[in-house]
């Protein structure tokens, strides 16, 4: 049965309408977009994903969207037997315009989810939407509706197979030896400076560091490359000023390089 969702008013005027029960949606012919339902993997959990496709020129977001973009937000308030859901982030690119470094996907991204159901024994009802930012020359916030009814067991998805395969590697897949964290108080919050023991990953190396913080501001600088280590510094601050506290094993370092990407949970 068709889910007919009302068109939501957008960003300079523009809307978006959409229907399906895998729902697809198209906003002035930039981007298209729609769950692919995935399969029930063999711990109960179900493997989806949003694909987004964007018109050639156009880029969307990664989680940490860097200095001038706009992260992903999920709403899932119409969901049914949805306990949880897991990200599975494709490596994204480093972009550079008008001296600003953002980060994401040029052309769209399909976004692999796990999703844990309250009930194994009864399928998964997605309902809800995403706001995301997108750019071309111009930037600009858009709001996606989705809906799908998945099925309790589906098919093995090559699209979805290929997006989680492109995956950062993790510390023992890029020979990560370990990571030494120094944390600092300065006048504005805390200086962060890290050891990254990894052979390089490419040429060319940016990093990105998270601190599961939304109220943290996480300002960094280009990462340093002599030989097998690589030095990753970043101020923190908290937006609302004041002290902070920092959990060493909840940052995140995210290496992007020319060859590959690698992800690192936690540190020393």
């Amino acid at each position: 049965m068709y889910d007919m969702k009302p068109c939501r008013a957008l960003t300079l005027t523009l809307a978006l309408c959409a229907a399906a029960p895998a729902l697809a949606g198209s906003y002035d012919n930039t981007i298209h977009h729609q769950i692919l339902s995935g399969w029930k993997e063999a711990d109960g959990s179900h493997i989806a994903a949003l694909d987004v496709t964007l018109a050639p020129g156009w880029k969307t977001y990664w989680r940490a969207p860097g200095e001038a973009g706009i992260p992903p937000y999920f709403d899932w308030s119409g969901s049914e037997n949805l306990k949880s859901v897991g990200f599975i982030w494709p490596a994204p690119e480093v972009f550079e315009s008008s001296g600003y470094k953002t980060i994401g996907y040029k052309g769209g991204v399909v976004l692999p989810m796990r999703l844990v159901p309250q009930d194994p024994s009864k399928p998964i009802v997605l309902r809800g939407q995403v706001d995301l930012g997108v750019c071309e020359e111009i930037c600009m916030p858009v709001t996606l509706p989705f809906s799908a009814d998945l099925p309790l067991q589906g098919q093995r998805d090559p699209k979805i197979a290929a997006a989680m395969a492109s995956r950062p590697f993790n510390e023992k897949e890029a020979s990560v030896r370990g990571v030494d964290c120094d944390l600092e108080p300065t006048s504005t919050g805390l200086a962060l400076k890290a050891t990254l023991a990894m052979p390089p990953a490419g040429m060319k190396e940016s990093s990105v560091v998270e601190v599961n913080n939304p109220r943290i501001w996480v300002e960094q600088e280009a990462p340093q490359r002599n030989g097998n280590t690589l030095q990753v510094s970043a101020n923190l601050t908290a937006i609302s000023g004041g002290t902070m506290m920092v959990d060493r094993s909840a940052i995140t370092f995210t290496v992007l390089g020319s060859d590959y990407a690698v992800e690192i949970n936690g540190c020393d």
